[in-house]
């Protein structure tokens, strides 16, 4: 190569289009096709392998011996070389033909129909003809439109057309779906959404107007896709208020089995698109019939033939029906000259847009295979285009203007690269493959071309151009390009990566290893030239890259550097390898064990995927599918793997802790995993793999673990994954446990403290905990076994309404139940059978949460945990106090009720237990007097509230105390013993106390009424006298109970 020539010419050469590069370089990197299929009828992929070279196809139609009618089709797919190989039969026809043959040859210049009408009219063939009126409407189509003009002209012109749709057609709609398609297309929402980039409109426009910028080989129709409507789109449409027929079609174009329908709607509108397009340039459906049927009647005057070539079809989109028919229009007797036509498209223009008649009348068909170079044509081909970037343009220039013959074809003179690897081609010359090795080559075309995209164009496009600009403008990290390594050599990248302690150094030398070396982690010697990895060590000297030292096996194969013989080394995994490829490996005692195919493939595609996100590509591990689907595989084998590996309480992180992260990780659903990867486009995750080569090696250990052994290591070479895997697992180490223990970078997690609180809370409000201050809570309340209590309680609606939240969905049990798991500690065997409790730590964690009193401030209160369960906890604890203040002013209320009789029978709010014994005698000589006097009232028991008094007269002084608190907590905690519950017994007795006197009172009343009813006497007055004083009595008994 020289690269001085090549920084000038780089950009002039590597066109993937033939039609930019100009005419020298178009030959001089001309490879010659031997893979062509001769058809008679269409194929869309024929079966047939037998292939005829370009030169055979050449002399048998191009040259036309038996001067004949054609129509030759050259179709393959896109990228396939069909514009090539059509402007070198019409460069090498133009050089061959006979005097009375005149060539036309239709370039697809930017494959529009205006940039093709204009190339038409400045054609001196055309400007001959004598139909002046057509000429004028050609011209006028060929003239500038605005974009957005030309869209909406297209776009409203379908509308027309299905409005004024006679049923003529072959795919025919009911007229009431047609109203419903009408309305569909006029609704503003599906408007814009047509109009979007990609879409059907863009696509038509694409093929009308210059300067479009579409894809050269894009097909201007409509796709069922294009009416499938989404969620998103529907809901676009209701907000802005959609027509009830366009809302209908919308409903029906967003069912599951929307697919058919869509499709019959993109079948019934392609047919427009001619008529559409023709209406919208200006022209006439027989303007190029015409223009055609003139130009061969002027040459059959002058007695010429003509023969036709047109690079692509589709540059006449919108007239190519007519102009099939004229190019299929035979001669026969008639005053037209022969035609002999040669026409490119892709295999899916070829399906969809020839008539079956046109199909039938095409006299040859030559398609172009994906495939279409054998390798030594493919290393031709490189070898070409660094040939032609290597010349300067007047050599080029100067061998086209002698023929441009193959014997005299110009090779420059090698300034960089003299000792690479060359490439034979005819007349005995030879081709330098620098900066590519036979090896690089081979393998860029086998993995960096996707199946489909191993054509020229994409050789030129992603090979090529790359490569060679790469070593052109960053020579010093050449090969900077981070290509995806398949079949990764683990023992290779070890030893790079342990010897280069540079990473960007080490990885740049293993890439260089594995795409142009053999990827063998071995050296040998022949004819005192060390092989490293198969290159030669002077290569490593050249790129400046460092010398790794590999095992040494000796004297090697020949190679096809300079000073070898020539031999193809193993690069895609066809030699015995000494890393995990899994391909060929060596188990004991020289044994070969051989990985399934199938699996070797997963891993092949798996680590497609992780180079190109170890080179900063972004990767999808939301489908469970396909190579992302094994790499998600291996991610949660990892996570599983660290779970399971790291000693957690050695590491101070709690077990409770640990089986919560388990539990968040755990399931499809979970929106975090323990390990996330770098540039993941979906999903979190606790520790973030960075994306490194390390990283590759470490995740494709996991996946040979898995498909390789099983899940076991029960495969060849696995220790060295065993070996990948425990060093990684104790350098990441600290950084997982610092993600599992953390809440985030910097704080740590403190749901054991919410936890606590929220478990104290609960003694309160169960009663377990009844102290007047938290001061004395231990921690035997919390881990003692607590008796379930009455539920039949006096506290308030509100109290009752917080027991029951919390014990919903056993919400209580699983807090209570963190609390008492956090703080153990397993010992023994890895059973764990004997715990004991962290006590110093639970004492730590009592303390401070009785000091803040059970309160963690909201700029603390970890909402946002990315562990569900942990947030749970905090979660759990917002629900108890964010109703405090209202459960305990509801309490306080319902106190006072109930206490106010109390307070009044006794006449003070100091009630103590000797006044509750005063009174319980009073009550007793009460009853006795009633009974004295034979009042009918029954007696009443106070034995209940005798044995009680203590109890009582507690309950009472709880009460009045949390009656003159203003601090929730301590207003619960006094009512915590339901206090209004326990004083019921002594209000019923003051209840019952204070009726009987209201009934004795009646009674006596009534007696003493009586009294004045009877006769006079001295003995009745003295009897009265009696009967009055114990009237008196009795009054006075009844004042000192009220």
């Amino acid at each position: 190569m020289d690269l001085s020539i090549a920084k000038e010419r780089l950009a002039a050469v590597v066109k993937p289009d033939s039609i930019t590069a100009s005419q020298g370089d178009f030959l001089a990197t001309h490879v010659e096709i031997k893979k062509l299929v001769l058809l008679n009828k269409f194929e869309f992929v024929p079966a047939s392998q037998k292939y005829t070279s370009e030169e055979d196809i050449y002399k048998r139609f191009i040259m036309n011996p038996a001067n004949r009618h054609q129509f030759i089709v050259v179709y393959g797919q896109s990228g396939s070389g069909k514009s090539h190989l059509i402007r070198w039969f019409e460069a090498r026809y133009k050089a061959d033909r006979s005097d009375d043959e005149v060539v036309l040859f239709i370039r697809r210049s930017d494959n529009t129909l205006k940039g093709t009408i204009r190339q038409l009219l400045e054609k001196s063939e055309v400007q001959d003809i004598g139909n002046k009126e057509i000429i004028k409407r050609l011209a006028n189509a060929s003239a500038a439109v605005s974009e957005d003009k030309l869209k909406d002209m297209i776009y409203h012109n379908f509308i027309i057309e299905i409005n004024n749709d006679n049923d003529e057609l072959e795919i025919q709609l009911n007229n009431i779906k047609r109203k419903r398609l009408v309305a569909f297309l006029n609704n503003e929402t599906i408007h814009d959404h047509m109009m979007e980039s990609g879409g059907p409109i863009e696509r038509i426009y694409s093929k009308v107007a210059e300067n479009s910028f579409a894809d050269l080989d894009t097909i201007a129709q409509f796709k069922p896709e294009d009416f499938i409507v989404s969620v998103d789109l529907y809901d676009d449409m209701w907000q802005a208020g959609a027509d009830p027929k366009a809302d209908k079609m919308a409903k029906a174009l967003m069912a599951n089995d929307a697919m058919e329908d869509a499709k019959k709607f993109s079948d019934y509108l392609n047919q427009f698109v001619e008529i559409v397009i023709q209406r919208c340039a200006g022209i006439e459906p027989g303007d190029f019939e015409q223009v055609f049927m003139d130009i061969r009647k002027e040459l059959y005057r002058l007695g010429k033939n003509l023969t036709l070539f047109i690079e692509d079809v589709t540059s006449f989109t919108g007239v190519d029906n007519a102009l099939l028919n004229a190019l299929m229009e035979e001669h026969n007797d008639r005053d037209i000259c022969r035609l002999s036509s040669v026409v490119g498209g892709t295999n899916a223009y070829i399906n969809d847009c020839f008539r079956q008649n046109h199909r039938d009348r095409v006299t040859q068909y030559v398609y172009i295979p994906d495939d279409v170079f054998d390798e030594n044509g493919i290393f031709e081909f490189v070898g070409r285009y660094v040939n032609a970037m290597s010349l300067p343009m007047d050599v080029i220039s100067a061998w086209v203007d002698a023929r441009s013959l193959p014997g005299e074809y110009p090779v420059h003179e090698v300034v960089e690269g003299k000792k690479w690897e060359y490439i034979d081609i005819p007349y005995d010359k030879k081709l330098c493959l620098y900066p590519f090795s036979k090896n690089s080559i081979r393998y860029l075309y086998k993995n960096e071309l996707t199946r489909g995209h191993q054509t020229p164009r994409y050789m030129i496009r992603d090979i090529i151009e790359p490569v060679v600009s790469d070593l052109l403008y960053n020579a010093e990290n050449f090969p900077s390009k981070k290509y995806a390594l398949v079949n990764i050599n683990t023992t290779l990248n070890f030893i790079v990566h342990n010897q280069v302690k540079d990473e960007e150094q080490a990885d740049r030398v293993f890439r260089f290893m594995s795409i142009w070396g053999n990827n063998e982690a071995k050296q040998f010697t022949i004819e005192d030239v060390t092989y490293i990895a198969g290159l030669p060590a002077y290569v490593y000297e050249e790129l400046d890259l460092p010398i790794v030292n590999l095992q040494n096996r000796g004297m090697g194969e020949a190679t096809s550097f300079v000073g070898g013989a020539g031999s193809k080394q193993g690069q895609t995994g066809e030699t015995g390898n000494d890393g995990n490829t899994g391909r060929s490996n060596e188990g004991g005692a020289g044994a070969t064990v051989s990985i399934p195919p199938e699996k070797q493939k997963k891993l092949d595609e798996a680590n497609a995927k992780l180079t190109q996100w170890a080179n900063g590509m972004p990767i999808n591990l939301s489908t469970t599918g396909g190579a992302e689907g094994t790499i998600r595989t291996a991610r949660e084998d990892m996570g599983d793997f660290l779970m399971s590996a790291i000693n957690w309480q050695a590491e101070g992180v709690s077990l409770d802790n640990v089986s919560k992260v388990k539990a968040a990780i755990s399931g499809k659903a979970s929106k975090y995993k323990l390990v996330a990867l770098e540039n993941q486009t979906k999903g979190n995750g606790y520790y973030t793999l960075p994306a490194t080569w390390d990283s590759l090696n470490v995740i494709n250990a996991f996946i040979r673990w898995r498909e390789f052994g099983n899940q076991s290591w029960e495969y060849p070479k696995s220790d060295f994954d065993v070996y990948q895997i425990t060093s990684w697992t104790a350098r990441i180490k600290k950084q997982i446990v610092k993600a599992v223990s953390l809440y985030d970078d910097k704080t740590e997690t403190k749901y054991i403290e919410a936890a606590m609180a929220a478990e104290i809370y609960q003694l309160i409000l169960n009663g377990e905990y009844r102290e007047k201050t938290i001061g004395n809570l231990t921690a035997e309340y919390l881990f003692c076994n607590h008796q379930a209590k009455n539920k039949n309680t006096w506290h308030s609606n509100e109290w009752k309404s917080l027991l029951s939240l919390v014990q919903q969905k056993g919400a209580d049990a699983i807090n209570r139940e963190t609390v008492r798991q956090y703080f153990n500690i397993l010992q023994g065997s890895a059973a764990g059978s004997v715990v004991v409790l962290d006590a110093v730590n639970l004492a730590k964690t009592i303390r401070k949460v009785k000091t803040s009193k059970l309160q963690i401030p909201e700029e603390e209160l970890q909402m946002d945990d990315k562990v569900k369960l942990r947030k749970d906890t905090y979660s759990f604890l917002t629900d108890i106090t964010s109703r405090i203040d209202s459960v305990a002013r509801a309490e306080v209320e319902t106190a006072k009720k109930a206490i106010q009789p109390i307070y009044d029978c006794f006449d003070d709010d100091d009630v103590e237990e000797e006044d509750i014994s005063a009174f319980l005698t009073k009550v007793n000589q009460f009853y006795k007097e009633i009974d004295n006097t034979q009042i009918n009232i029954k007696t009443a028991s106070t034995d209940s509230v005798k044995k009680g008094r203590k109890q009582f007269a507690k309950a009472i002084s709880d009460i009045t105390r949390g009656l003159d608190e203003d601090d929730p907590l301590t207003v619960l905690m006094a009512f915590s013993g339901d206090p209004i519950g326990t004083i019921q017994p002594l209000l019923a007795l003051i209840n019952q106390v204070s009726g009987d006197i209201t009934k004795a009172e009646k009674q006596i009343i009534i007696r003493k009424n009586n009294l004045g009813v009877s006769g006079s006497g001295d003995n009745d007055e003295n009897h009265y006298r009696e009967e009055l004083s114990v009237i008196e009595s009795d009054f006075e008994l009844l004042g000192a109970l009220r």
